[in-house]
């Protein structure tokens, strides 16, 4: 769906009217990428053809005949179901599914998108995409308060997917304007994040000094000690570390189906360094890991996972949770509410837990926050640490930790020039 720019310059693009007349046929690279665009019929009312989303197809001409006939084949069921009239919500589910076979989105994204676009259908499935005005949307909005059908925070979301979709309605010439640009909506306050204390960060570094290295615990090191996600520290492997230089690279993340994907951002592509003490303990990692891997007859490479599981492989995230709750509690970060202990036909002994009440490991992400802020470091270095996208952002997450630093600020102050009965020291003029 994104447009396709030559790494040369751009050719003249070259239109044919696709066969019989239900389309276009737009040459943008020669005889390797065309952009089509099947018509969906008349509209009754206007008597003018009705425009259907452009897609880039990639191969010679023949294919992107081939690839129209498709398309239109794939589009009679819209068609039909909406009197061949492309609806906002039509359209929306058109940019989810094209959204899903690129093949680059996590399965969670995709989950938390299809929610998005469900409403969208439900919501505006008899608009026409080109009738969809700002007045209309404050209207559907409104309403939604009002029935109290939705939090601040889904009101935001289904607004910024609407937003999306339309968008993508503009980049394709079906409508000339996005009207979601006019709609004032405010960002949700985000809700206060828990984070460790000083003192349970510091008792947590001392708790993982005693404990034999190994990949998990290496896992809850990095995440102290930068901030990252847990995707991201799954994610992690030799060649993004520079021990030289004290520094790791984001460039990828583990997801929960075991997939590496990039960052979902620009932003979260970033350099984060290292304090020396972390520097030095993944020297000493990287040395264990690589005996350890010998002995499973295992070569360690640059692209060896540095959290890796007993059989040197990469960690699932959803086991390395399951351990790191067990390990959180038993480090006084948190509690289960059931325990239950019981013995199998082997005789073993095992504690079956559940209810699991403490911090996680996206709270030593925003530990490194608080602690950063609180420390007197400037926005957009925290920003660029934790890779947000914008240091607004980060401002929001955190005022909580901002509110606190102007309190210590003002304290300062205070000091330095009224004295307060504390920095006024006898013989200062």
């Amino acid at each position: 769906m994104a447009r396709v720019k030559p790494k040369d310059t751009e050719p003249k693009k070259n239109k044919e009217r696709a066969s019989r007349g239900e389309g276009e046929i737009i040459e943008v690279q020669r005889g390797q990428v065309y952009r089509i665009r099947p018509r969906l019929g008349k509209d009754p009312k206007t008597n003018r053809y009705l425009k259907a989303p452009m897609r880039t197809v990639y191969g010679n001409k023949a294919e992107a005949r081939r690839q129209m006939e498709l398309y239109k084949e794939e589009l009679k069921s819209v068609a039909m179901h909406y009197g061949r009239k492309l609806t906002v919500g039509a359209y929306a589910r058109q940019f989810q599914e094209q959204r899903k076979s690129l093949g680059n989105l996590s399965p969670l994204t995709i989950k938390r998108d299809e929610i998005e676009t469900s409403w969208i259908e439900e919501l505006f499935e008899e608009v026409g995409i080109d009738k969809l005005t700002v007045g209309m949307i404050n209207e559907v909005y409104a309403k939604l308060r009002t029935d109290s059908k939705v939090t601040k925070s889904q009101l935001h979301k289904l607004h910024a997917k609407l937003r999306q979709v339309m968008k993508q309605a503009v980049k394709e010439e079906i409508v000339t304007k996005n009207p979601c640009d006019s709609v004032d909506l405010a960002r949700p306050k985000s809700a206060e994040r828990k984070s460790l204390t000083l003192k349970q960060a510091t008792k947590l570094a001392e708790d993982l000094r005693k404990e034999e290295p190994c990949g998990r615990i290496t896992a809850l090191w990095i995440g102290l000690a930068t901030g990252i996600r847990r995707g991201e520290a799954l994610g992690l492997t030799w060649k993004h570390v520079d021990l030289n230089n004290q520094r790791i690279y984001i460039a990828q993340q583990l997801t929960n189906d075991l997939t590496l994907r990039e960052p979902k951002s620009d932003n979260a592509h970033r350099w984060i360094g290292l304090d020396e003490e972390t520097a030095r303990y993944l020297r000493n990692w990287k040395e264990l890991q690589r005996q350890q891997l010998v002995e499973m007859m295992i070569a360690q490479t640059p692209d060896t996972p540095i959290v890796t599981n007993e059989l040197g492989a990469i960690t699932d995230p959803n086991n390395f949770s399951r351990w790191r709750r067990n390990f959180f509690a038993d480090h006084g970060l948190g509690y289960f509410e059931h325990e239950e202990i019981y013995t199998d036909p082997s005789g073993t002994r095992h504690v079956k837990r559940s209810g699991y009440r403490g911090f996680n490991f996206h709270e030593l992400r925003h530990t490194q926050a608080t602690l950063l802020i609180g420390s007197g470091a400037d926005i957009k270095t925290v920003q660029h640490r934790l890779g947000h996208s914008s240091a607004s952002l980060t401002m929001d997450i955190y005022a909580h930790a901002i509110a606190q630093n102007d309190r210590t600020a003002a304290d300062t102050i205070g000091d330095a020039i009224f004295g307060n009965g504390k920095s006024n020291k006898k013989g200062q003029p």
